[in-house]
């Protein structure tokens, strides 16, 4: 019962997470915690008492996706807490694959969830506690976590030495927090920052899906022994200048046959290149490339997170 003039207590909830800011460097400097980026679910834990559920970055329940995840926390100290966190499949290697994630009841993946932050513990929300503070408190409930429940690792190394390490390791990439920040729910504010440890390739434009003044897609693949074989529709990473100089480069060759053999796509699911989208694209000649970034590429060789990063000159 709450007395007169007390406050009421706060009570675990889904609270929307704190979100990354995407950098081309990580800074270089005194008070920033490093940890390793995770590819997986961003999860929001949330038990009170004996009942538990796990929230997505949306508010999405993921609690029967991942039963042992929650039992778990029904067992770990702390009556009334919010967690938030990373739910992760680990390859052989014990590096986090969204692939496997993805297909889990397949692959028979390790499943495990790492937590990095604590938001609520027994009454009380700790957002306006610096996450030095937090990270203590987290420290100290982690004593009681089992698997597949395990805290998130602080990585104690000069930064250069710990960038090395990540990208040797084959880990998607690296996050930087203040270790003074709040936690600004819902919020990018740049206390916490985020670098991918991008691969790059070249792969070959055999054509384009138009839009309004350039194109919309650039349509790349790459060669196999019997022939050109399509990838990715290739939307993010362009400027509109970019875009202009694409289409320049491109527009001259122009041809009327598609130039994929693996075209067009059978597949159900999501927005398949099939017969019907196929009638809207504009082919070339396969003879111009482009550097692209992307972070992994799945079992099937699709390129997953892919960016335009700049126009090649001819194809081999």
């Amino acid at each position: 019962m709450v007395q007169r003039g007390e406050a009421p207590k706060a009570h675990p909830r889904f609270i929307e997470p704190m979100e990354c800011l995407a950098v081309p460097s990580l800074p270089d400097a005194g008070g920033w915690i490093y940890e390793v980026k995770l590819d997986g679910y961003r999860v929001i834990a949330v038990k009170d008492g004996k009942d538990v559920a796990l929230y997505s970055r949306y508010g999405n329940s993921l609690t029967t996706d991942f039963r042992s995840i929650a039992f778990s926390l029904q067992h770990a100290a702390g009556r009334r807490l919010v967690l938030d966190g990373e739910i992760v499949a680990l390859d052989h290697k014990g590096r986090p694959n969204f692939q496997q994630l993805q297909n889990r009841k397949r692959t028979k993946a390790e499943v495990v969830f790492y937590v990095f932050d604590v938001l609520h513990e027994n009454g009380r929300d700790l957002l306006d506690l610096p996450l030095g503070e937090r990270r203590k408190r987290l420290a100290s409930l982690a004593d009681s976590f089992h698997e597949p429940i395990r805290l998130a690792p602080i990585l104690e190394a000069p930064l250069d030495e710990i960038i090395e390490s990540v990208r040797r390791s084959g880990f998607e990439g690296l996050v930087a927090k203040r270790s003074t920040s709040t936690y600004e729910s819902g919020k990018r504010s740049g206390a916490w920052q985020k670098r991918r440890f991008n691969q790059q390739q070249a792969f070959v434009i055999g054509g384009y899906m138009p839009g309004r003044n350039s194109f919309d897609a650039l349509l790349i693949g790459e060669w196999h022994k019997d022939g050109l074989y399509f990838l990715k529709k290739l939307r993010t990473g362009f400027v509109p200048a970019t875009r202009q100089k694409v289409l320049q480069a491109i527009a001259p060759i122009r041809i009327t046959k598609c130039p994929f053999i693996n075209l067009p796509e059978q597949r159900r699911k999501g927005h398949p290149l099939d017969a019907a989208a196929m009638k809207d694209c504009v082919w070339v000649e396969p003879r111009m490339e482009c550097e692209v970034d992307f972070v992994e590429r799945t079992a099937g060789g699709k390129l997953r997170h892919a960016h335009f990063r700049e126009l090649k000159s001819q194809a081999a």
